[in-house]
């Protein structure tokens, strides 16, 4: 009896013999995956990246680039770093088991491959991995507004500065605060004040573009991570949001409440060496600069 299928799992195999890849695959369509397969460990971060799978299936004996060299460099990929491997191997030997493990392989599969190990081996790790996103999810959100925490924030973009280094492109970071946020609290009270700040929240989530980050910061600020937008780009962004802010209708129970916003922004290009530090620290400036101006308006 095939298992019932909760989530549409990926499952990509890494193996040099293209048999081994054959009865992996058929083993694993036969239970209801989905199945990516590669001959080598060369390309293995793009593949990953691109696929995202839910495990990875990892021979150890391959030429060129062996199973141990690509866990390793799946363990220090952040984007791949959290992502089940277990490996499979005719070499039982204790020591290459621990190198394996050591190396962050969640599990390993014996040779001659054995259908029902393969399975309840890859089942553990899917559970795992579901846990473990689960708990990644509650430890990276905001409780009140569901944006990323100020921890997640930096984490990613310290991530998105390495690959705008790489690409050779440009980034751009935004400070946004809520101007008088003291106010709205001391008028309406606190629980209108969250409502606010909820509600603001989903206006930032829907005015960036696909891929943009949005997190609350701490208190009133939120931080905006804008890939690959020049200064123009993302000050019309900025310009468009503000806007919408400014127009729109904040509702609680009985009273509705206008808000305006002010934003600091800054665009660093690959050739920028500025520090993640330098980079906040130069936008939450234009911020206090636009405080300084006048309220609800962008600085950059």
């Amino acid at each position: 009896m095939r298992r019932k299928i909760t989530m549409n799992e990926k499952i990509l195999i890494i193996d040099d013999t293209h048999l081994n890849i054959s009865i992996l695959t058929d083993i694993l369509k036969n239970e209801g995956f989905t199945v990516f397969s590669a001959d080598n460990g060369l390309s293995i971060i793009e593949m990953t990246h691109k696929l995202q799978p839910d495990v990875i299936l990892l021979d150890i004996m391959m030429p060129v680039m062996d199973g141990f060299e690509v866990c390793k460099v799946l363990k220090n990929d952040y984007d791949s770093k959290d992502i089940p491997v277990i490996m499979v191997t005719a070499r039982t030997d204790s020591k290459d088991i621990k190198t394996a493990l050591d190396l962050g392989a969640f599990d390993y599969i014996k040779k001659p491959i054995d259908e029902i190990e393969v399975i309840a081996r890859l089942q553990s790790a899917l559970r795992l991995k579901k846990l473990q996103d689960k708990l990644k999810e509650l430890a990276m959100k905001d409780n009140l507004t569901g944006l990323y925490n100020y921890a997640l924030l930096i984490e990613l973009l310290e991530k998105e500065i390495a690959k705008q280094q790489r690409n050779k492109n440009i980034i751009s970071f935004v400070m946004l605060d809520i101007d008088f946020f003291k106010n709205v609290n001391d008028t309406y009270g606190h629980t209108a004040g969250n409502v606010v700040l909820k509600e603001l929240a989903g206006i930032l989530v829907k005015s960036v573009r696909k891929g943009d980050i949005v997190a609350r910061y701490g208190g009133e600020e939120f931080g905006i991570v804008l890939q690959g937008a020049n200064t123009q780009t993302a000050y019309q962004l900025c310009e468009r949001l503000r806007k919408r802010v400014e127009n729109f209708n904040f509702n609680t129970d009985n009273e509705t409440i206008k808000i305006t916003v002010s934003l600091g922004l800054f665009s660093k290009d690959y050739m920028n060496e500025v520090t993640i530090n330098e980079i906040i620290k130069t936008a939450d400036k234009k911020l206090y600069l636009a405080k300084n101006n006048g309220r609800n308006r962008v600085e950059y």
